[in-house]
């Protein structure tokens, strides 16, 4: 078992993970309770949570990009076959979500819904009712589909991350979890 200090992430970067994975499972248990809400007011008012969480989850991933780019500490993996891996599972993990969001987003546009019966997103195109129905029928088995993907790689995520916090005791984990005391 080797014990080191692995270099830290700092605050905002720690911080948006949590409130990334957070939303993550709030919206992954919110689409599939949307259903059980009666026709109705209720079920607009659930589905609409799950379109204004997507939008918010969207703002802080696409933060989360662009602090990672421009001020966030960045951590160099040593290089190997296990680093690679990871940091492709990292860039699969941002391009589902990316897409998962882009997908739900689209699905409400074409859709038409409406936003706590207050608000109504104009529905795309000229397309007949059936037409409509049909793509989102669609476009929401393909969004669902990209976020059980995305849930399944991020459990995997977890769980490496677990391994290597149970089984490696390398001090991994602690990247997320306790931040840098030099940065903000």
């Amino acid at each position: 078992m080797t014990h080191f200090s692995p270099p830290c992430y700092d605050r905002r970067t720690i911080g948006l993970h949590w409130v990334s994975v957070a939303l993550v499972m709030f919206l992954w248990c919110g689409a599939h309770t949307i259903d059980w809400f009666p026709k109705g007011p209720a079920r607009v008012d659930a589905r609409s949570v799950h379109i204004v969480t997507g939008l918010v989850l969207l703002g802080v991933c696409l933060f989360r990009i662009h602090w990672r780019l421009t001020g966030g500490v960045r951590i160099e993996a040593a290089p190997g076959w296990i680093e690679r891996l990871a940091r492709h599972v990292h860039l699969l993990l941002y391009g589902l979500l990316l897409a998962t969001l882009g997908l739900g987003l689209g699905n409400a546009w074409l859709r038409g819904d409406s936003l706590f019966g207050v608000v109504r997103i104009p529905p795309y195109g000229d397309l007949s009712l059936t037409r409509r129905h049909d793509l989102a029928e669609q476009l929401t088995a393909i969004h669902s589909l990209s976020a059980n993907v995305l849930l399944l790689i991020a459990i995997g995520h977890a769980a490496m991350a677990l391994y290597h916090h149970v089984v490696l005791d390398d001090g991994l984990l602690r990247r997320m979890m306790t931040p840098r005391q030099d940065q903000d």
